[in-house]
């Protein structure tokens, strides 16, 4: 059998919610997504089919004749495959759709899947979606995120936001190095140190100057450190002993709870990004959805909560 020549399907339903409405901003708020997503949908949808779709007339959208042809069918179609996908299977399109991004994923949440296993039922499957800093969460592809972002920066249109926690950032190490070294956690010579012992994380660049302000008595700048594109690749390379690493608290806690790092006696500071918890707004009454919430909550360090804030 010949595979078939689909479009995306987020750009088939972007172009039948906005084909319908005669509107972009419609569209989106329909879908729960921004109105540059929905565009940006609309031009992938144009450019994979080959045809104009929408001329914009005034402030609204008018429908070419391809658009015209297209719309009556392809809501049809979506019709059935909606229909289909609620009567089969035992969860019925219950599943939990998380993402993260790909640190916190890594160091809080896959370590603690069984207490997650344990707080919904066994019936309904939970899919994992890595996201990114700069991501528009699509809410056909995410129903519950964790994100990293500004403290002052608004939560994405469509989606309930409850800011968690700051980042607080730590000094850290591995106790052999301090062993080979000859220091302890509360007296590290910082005229000894050599560049390679400061364990940068790229990303984090904005926390330079409060990282500097550490090591202002070397004799060698942060520019001559070594850095990592990754915050996992840096707390893996202070683990196994090869310098010290600013890491926050959330991130390192595993590594600190299993005796592998630990903090010296450096002030701690409080970054500007904040971790946040994000829901789409439909799937909040669903208890199993509020239940991933919370273990959320419990891997971030915060008590579970019955419901989420604006």
């Amino acid at each position: 059998m010949m595979r078939r020549k689909l479009p995306p399907l987020r750009a088939l339903v972007a172009f039948e919610a906005t084909a319908r409405h005669q509107s972009v901003k419609d569209a989106a708020e329909e879908l729960n997504v921004t109105q540059s997503a929905i565009s940006h949908q609309l031009r992938q949808l144009e450019e994979n089919v080959g045809v104009v779709l929408f001329v914009r007339k005034g402030r609204g959208l008018s429908l070419t004749k391809s658009a015209r042809q297209l719309l009556p069918r392809l809501t049809a179609a979506l019709d059935d495959i909606s229909g289909i996908t609620r009567e089969i299977g035992p969860d019925k399109g219950r599943a939990i759709r998380i993402g993260a991004l790909a640190t916190p994923a890594l160091s809080i949440l896959i370590e603690e899947l069984e207490s997650l296993r344990r707080a919904i039922p066994d019936d309904i499957p939970v899919q994992f979606r890595k996201i990114e800093f700069d991501d528009d969460l699509d809410p056909l592809e995410i129903d519950i995120a964790l994100q990293i972002a500004p403290k002052d920066l608004p939560g994405p249109e469509g989606w309930t936001m409850e800011l968690l926690t700051p980042e607080i950032y730590h000094a850290l190490v591995s106790p052999q190095w301090l062993e080979r070294r000859g220091f302890s956690k509360n007296n590290v010579d910082l005229s000894r140190l050599e560049p390679r012992d400061i364990l940068l994380i790229d990303s984090d660049s904005e926390q330079f100057s409060q990282i500097d302000s550490w090591f202002e008595k070397t004799n060698f700048a942060l520019s001559d450190c070594w850095t990592f594109s990754h915050h996992i690749w840096a707390l893996e390379a202070a683990r196994e002993g090869h310098g010290i690493v600013a890491s926050t608290d959330v991130v390192a806690r595993k590594y600190v709870d299993r005796g592998e790092l630990v903090a010296l006696d450096f002030p701690d500071f409080m970054s500007s990004w904040w971790y946040r918890l994000l829901i789409r707004p439909s799937r909040e009454r669903d208890p199993a959805v509020m239940a991933a919430a919370n273990w959320i909550r419990d891997q971030i360090g915060l008590p579970a909560r019955e419901n989420m804030v604006l």
